[in-house]
């Protein structure tokens, strides 16, 4: 996603800038400082399911810091960590630095758009706190991205912001903010049962069992989706 939408538009979040000021001003709340509990319960739940994660061509989109792709390294997942935000990318690279060869060798840092630079023939993509950045009117495209990258028999695995369909209607722009403008943006399970039900088959969409203490009560669900 290019920078075409300048960052005094009123969808500031559409440009790569937007999210290098967040990182370099530490305004990055969504940032757990540790792997998310909910994509590690369903990476759990979805190795039941024939995922493999050890070997796994995984794609980690808006990685951040990239505690979650450290995580599936660990496991010996092959993980690329890609973000448009240099200041995250430029931070997770230093840490990189510091693990263990076996892991370290293990991870790709990838700096750019995802529409543009997301690798192909994946075998699993993890979702946190990616989806729930774009803006809704891209999640078609999204969509329609995983389609083409993710192998048959592939999985989306991951942590979804889900709301009611009668809530929805109450946030502005979907946005779980206190002010009710940007991102996280809230979905319905209709919604995303919706946008992948073409090209992937979906396994589990429910409440996490081990949601963030810090986060709003019960918007964290798992959700792993199998590529048809």
């Amino acid at each position: 996603m290019p920078d075409r939408i300048p960052d005094t538009s009123d969808k500031p979040w559409e440009a790569s800038s937007y999210w290098d000021g967040r990182f370099a001003s530490l305004d990055t709340p969504w940032e757990l400082g540790r792997p998310s509990s909910v994509l590690l319960e369903a990476l759990d739940a979805a190795q039941g399911l024939g995922l493999s994660v050890r070997g796994a061509r995984t794609l980690s989109p808006g990685c951040g810091r990239g505690e979650d792709a450290i995580a599936l390294a660990e496991r010996g997942a092959e993980v690329t960590a890609l973000d448009w935000s240099q200041c995250a990318i430029a931070e997770l690279s230093k840490r990189i630095e510091s693990l263990v060869p076996a892991v370290r060798g293990r991870i790709t840092v990838a700096s750019g758009d995802f529409f543009a630079e997301a690798p192909g023939a994946l075998d699993l993509v993890v979702e946190h706190t990616f989806f729930c950045a774009l803006d809704p009117s891209r999640r078609p495209q999204y969509a329609e991205a995983l389609g083409r990258i993710v192998l048959p028999g592939g999985f989306l695995v991951g942590n979804f912001f889900v709301v009611s369909e009668g809530e929805i209607g109450s946030l502005p722009n979907r946005s779980l903010t206190r002010q009710g403008v940007g991102p996280p943006f809230a979905a319905t399970a209709e919604e995303i049962r919706g946008l992948f039900s073409q090209s992937f088959e979906l396994f589990e969409l429910r409440p996490a069992l081990h949601p963030e203490d810090d986060r709003r009560p019960g918007v964290e669900w798992v959700g792993i989706l199998r590529r048809r």
